[in-house]
């Protein structure tokens, strides 16, 4: 007999009409989900949707419903796996153009994982105090921490919302939030940044980049918007916070949000697969449970 996931929800009336109570929820406990007797790992393929998983491990498509809820799922179009096609047509709608997903900056991360080279004790000993907490030291027996053979980046993923916040004295009002706009010296591009606040007199970048604190009190330097096209001269850039120093620059590189969106949907590919047996189970328990 077919299981459907509403089928389980119960009648209210609503506005003098009968419904599904469809503001129920219900979650699988974390030490369910923890359980390698229940489960096994699975990576979605491209274009497979849950119905189709469900019709060849549990014989019913329509038990989709099961990989949504063990796999924490709340929206069922992008919180499941998109193929490339499905993915693109996201960013589109959400970015407005794949140019401005791949130039918006995100956050700043820690990239450990561009350069793992071993360096030696003489060469960590001889950096600035501050970056010394990007390494870890190296041991020819790790567990009897014995004969230190020098340090290696440290593999975590230290996130910063931004690197500087940079403010100019120009009319911010013809910028979009959040836009992208470009710092011109005469018709020369000297840096970059994202719109984060806008006054009528001032305009403040986030996510910087290149010489964008340049200013000599002349009328050259320009802000140029990326989506609006508008542009502002300025005579003055005042840095209001320098949250990435300099010396720390090439220990952090910026997250375009065309890469946060992939990694999160990469992360949908890896599911948990209830095994069969329980599906049956599951579907009791869920209907006592929302009954």
């Amino acid at each position: 007999m077919t299981e459907r996931y509403f089928e389980k929800f119960q009648n209210i009336t609503y506005a003098n009409t009968v419904a599904r109570n469809i503001t129920q929820r219900a979650v699988v406990l974390n030490s369910v989900y923890s359980s390698p007797m229940l489960f096994y790992p699975y990576d979605i393929e491209q274009g497979e949707r849950p119905d189709n998983i469900a019709d060849r491990y549990y014989k019913d498509e329509y038990l989709g419903w099961i990989l949504h809820l063990t796999n924490k799922v709340v929206d069922p179009y992008y919180d499941w796996y998109l193929d490339q096609e499905t993915f693109e047509a996201f960013i589109l709608k959400k970015y407005g153009s794949l140019v401005t997903a791949t130039s918006k900056v995100k956050f700043f991360r820690n990239n450990w994982y561009s350069n793992r080279n071993v360096i030696t004790v003489d060469s960590y000993e001889s950096l600035d105090g501050s970056l010394k907490k990007f390494y870890d030291p190296v041991y020819a027996d790790p567990d009897l921490l014995i004969r230190l053979l020098g340090y290696i980046r440290k593999a975590e993923d230290w996130k910063k919302t931004t690197n500087a916040i940079v403010t100019y004295n120009a009319p911010g009002e013809a910028f979009l939030n959040d836009e992208v706009v470009d710092v011109y010296f005469g018709s020369s591009i000297i840096g970059r940044g994202q719109i984060c606040a806008r006054t009528a007199t001032t305009t403040t970048i986030q996510h910087t980049s290149g010489n964008v604190t340049l200013d000599v009190g002349i009328n050259p330097f320009k802000l140029v918007g990326r989506e609006s096209n508008n542009e502002e001269v300025y005579t003055n850039a005042t840095l209001l916070l320098d949250i990435i120093p300099a010396n720390e620059t090439n220990y952090w590189e910026p997250v375009y949000c065309y890469d946060y969106e992939n990694e999160i949907n990469e992360r949908n590919k890896s599911i948990q697969v209830l095994k069969a047996e329980y599906s049956g189970q599951i579907s009791k328990e869920l209907k006592t449970l929302l009954g």
